[in-house]
């Protein structure tokens, strides 16, 4: 929208939102999938936030884990955010738990409301690594475990740096 992406950051923005999550249709039908959502208007945390709360568990995502954009975070720390991503924040914000010193360019990417987000599935554990190699087999080669859910505590989301 403002023209300040690469050619090879707006190709690869292109390819990314492009890329269909068809892959869903064939996890659904997995016993070890228990719940999946496309992240999209409500950004990460607002997603994995009903997931938590969906199971009574608190989702605890490892930020360093998750996949973006090459120049997602050079764009964010130079302020090129939506306002969507701060109404979402204010939104939800309470109900997450961010690491001390976290960058405020860090916490607008993972609350940017994708019109074209991936897919957060949860599963059960020993099927993890199984979930993400069909993923990349679907062509969605940045698909990668970003965190886990843990009983204990009021259902909400903690980011630690992993």
């Amino acid at each position: 929208k403002k023209e300040l992406l690469s050619r090879e950051g707006y190709a690869a923005m292109v390819a990314t939102a492009t890329t269909l999550n068809t892959v869903g249709a064939s996890l659904a039908d997995d016993p070890d999938v228990h719940a999946m959502t496309d992240v999209t208007g409500f950004g990460l945390l607002g997603h994995a936030l009903e997931m938590a709360r969906g199971s009574g568990l608190v989702a605890v995502l490892e930020q360093a884990r998750v996949p973006r954009l090459a120049e997602a975070t050079e764009h964010a720390r130079a302020g090129v955010v939506t306002g969507a991503s701060r109404r979402n924040w204010e939104s939800y914000g309470d109900a997450v738990r961010l690491p001390v010193g976290l960058e405020e360019a860090e916490r607008h990417l993972l609350t940017d409301p994708q019109t074209s987000g991936g897919l957060l599935v949860a599963c059960a554990p020993q099927a993890a690594d199984r979930v993400v190699a069909a993923m990349r087999a679907a062509g969605l080669p940045a698909a990668s475990c970003v965190g886990r859910l843990r009983a204990g505590g009021t259902p909400c989301v903690e980011v630690i740096q992993g």
